[in-house]
């Protein structure tokens, strides 16, 4: 899939064709474009951080493609949950719904376990960092760092450059800074707590029923997510939702 800059975005419909029901669809009033140009625009965003540093992250090449990736199907569940509600636009739950779905996307495209576990984990984490510092999250800041695991650097990158791609009516500059700390907070919460090992995919491939990358990977990153928490109870990764 070409997700090196300039994108290819005909190609990338064609690999990922959920995509196309992102086109004109509209997202909240902190979005100024519809939910696939919102996306490729995240997708560029990653690239634009990666090179400028601003929040400081540290993203070794062996991850950028999977950054990549995760920046493109963040959202592919919009599509499917989108609502209103008092003339407000909400898409609950496309975050865990869209981490799903990666898990069947990546059989298609035949990723790899560690590509499917960054992907489906900051899927289902991407919109976290923004809310970390609200008493009411169900994500503080260490249950945070732990379900992202690995892959603390990547989200950091991917929700710095998801919350530039909505510079919709709403947004006032100080949105901006704010989630420009929350991110470095959330580095340096991450950090404190590492070193986080990667999950030893092959140990686990006689454990899952289709032994795919895809699915994998998809549960390494489901099983840490209910381990951060507390209510993970199985390394191997035996049991695992039905594929959506």
């Amino acid at each position: 899939m070409a997700l090196e800059p300039p994108l290819d975005t005909a190609c990338l419909l064609d690999c990922v064709p959920e995509l196309s029901l992102a086109r004109e669809l509209e997202g909240s009033p902190y979005h100024h474009l519809d939910t696939l140009d919102h996306v490729l625009e995240v997708v560029r965003g990653v690239e634009c951080e990666l090179q400028e540093g601003r929040v400081g992250a540290r993203v070794g090449e062996d991850r950028v493609q999977g950054l990549r990736l995760a920046a493109l199907l963040h959202d592919v569940a919009k599509p499917v949950t989108r609502g209103e509600l008092e003339g407000r636009v909400h898409f609950v739950s496309h975050d865990s719904l869209g981490a799903g779905m990666v898990r069947r996307i990546g059989r298609r495209l035949g990723l790899s376990a560690g590509e499917t576990d960054l992907t489906a984990t900051l899927t289902a984490l991407h919109l976290k960092i923004g809310f970390m510092g609200n008493p009411r999250t169900d994500y503080p800041p260490e249950r945070l760092a732990r379900a992202a695991g690995p892959f603390g650097e990547e989200l950091a990158v991917l929700s710095w450059a998801d919350r530039l791609a909505a510079q919709g009516p709403r947004l006032k500059p100080e949105h901006l800074r704010r989630h420009e700390e929350l991110c470095t907070w959330f580095l340096r919460v991450s950090r404190g707590l590492g070193p986080h090992p990667v999950p030893d995919y092959a140990a686990s491939e006689g454990t899952i029923p289709s032994g795919s990358g895809a699915d994998i990977g998809y549960a390494a990153s489901h099983h840490r997510l209910l381990a951060a928490r507390g209510t993970g109870d199985n390394p191997a990764f035996t049991r695992l939702p039905r594929p959506l």
